[in-house]
């Protein structure tokens, strides 16, 4: 698929950019999805479950982003416990954040108690085999665990960064750190260039099962991972998770405050144009397996699964109304701040 990208020159798009969007956005959802009936464990009911790609995992369709973990521990338990009682058994988290205090946190409350029944994942930001092997053992002990289910290559940026990441045994080292049991599936995140994902993509690299990318009602306008990297995830049967389901806090409003647009203001999507609840379905109703999102207190996890246990499917036309109602605001560009710049 060449790839798709509206002009971000003007409020409008052209007449070939609208057929060329449509065509390639009714590829993706005529794709199949399905969705598990919630089930029960020890802890109680599970949030229905899509199976993770080819790698066996089924994973709850909502997992906890431990991005807005920090040291503030005992409130890291109360996001944890909520979130149980909630039914989600997916939790993900990486190395560098909160300068490990995330990876820590879990350490603390997730794992020792509930670590047989959930779907654990970590990354690194490593560009060499020694860093890969340092900061795996690290994550590791942080998170009182002797295995990852899922280990991603963190924010490939570029073709030409996993090309230095590959060349410097980043890879490699995944790849016998699995064979020793110390990860059970590897992947790649990224949230800058949907070129990037493309790319590592189509090299056709089996021990890549799962991507971990941006899935949001604006992604469409600009720099699409839906049109232009999701049709290859799914043709290879990769686990795909989204990510950024409300453009990595831009729906809010408010100052960028990191990446490209630093300093810039950005418009109200929700509530002034959609809701939480229609963004989290629409990511759900494409073909990926779970969403990812950062929760910054018991309440806000609430919330977010309370949104998610109300999805019973979308169809393409309403995909559609809820695309156009943010194509305006999304293409002043500062609403998906974590992108690149052309």
């Amino acid at each position: 698929m060449a790839p798709v990208n509206p002009s971000k020159q003007s409020n409008q798009w052209s007449r070939r950019e609208f057929i060329k969007y449509s065509a390639a956005l009714g590829a993706v959802m005529s794709l199949p999805i399905g969705l598990q009936s919630m089930s029960q464990d020890k802890w109680g009911p599970v949030l229905a479950k899509r199976q993770l790609g080819s790698t066996g995992i089924d994973v709850t369709c909502f997992g906890i982003g431990g991005g807005a973990f920090d040291a503030d521990y005992a409130k890291s338990e109360e996001i944890i416990e909520k979130a149980i009682q909630k039914g989600c058994r997916f939790f993900e988290t990486a190395r560098v954040y909160g300068r490990g205090a995330s990876e820590e946190g879990f350490g603390k409350y997730l794992t020792p108690k509930y670590r047989k029944d959930i779907t654990l994942m970590t990354k690194t930001h490593a560009k060499d085999a020694d860093t890969l092997n340092r900061e795996l053992d690290e994550s590791l002990t942080a998170l009182n665990t002797d295995h990852v289910d899922i280990y991603l290559m963190h924010a490939i940026g570029s073709p030409e960064d996993f090309e230095r990441r590959r060349k410097g045994g980043v890879l490699d080292a995944a790849i016998k750190a699995k064979a020793e049991g110390k990860i059970k599936h590897i992947g790649f995140s990224g949230h800058a260039d949907p070129a990037a994902h493309s790319y590592v993509i189509d090299q056709n690299i089996d021990d890549i099962e799962v991507v971990l990318m941006p899935i949001n009602v604006a992604d469409p306008t600009w720099k699409s991972f839906i049109l232009n990297t999701l049709p290859k995830a799914n043709a290879r049967n990769m686990g795909v998770i989204g990510m950024k389901i409300f453009a990595g806090g831009g729906f809010f409003g408010g100052d960028v405050v990191w990446g490209r647009d630093r300093g810039a203001k950005r418009d109200l999507v929700i509530p002034r144009l959609i809701s939480t609840e229609e963004a989290q379905h629409f990511a759900l109703s494409l073909p990926i397996t779970t969403t990812t999102i950062g929760c910054h207190d018991a309440q806000h996890v609430e919330e977010n699964i309370n949104n998610v246990m109300t999805f019973n499917g979308m169809n393409e036309e309403d995909r559609q109304a809820l695309i156009e109602k943010v194509t305006a605001t999304a293409l002043s560009n500062t609403i998906e701040h974590y992108k690149s710049a052309d």
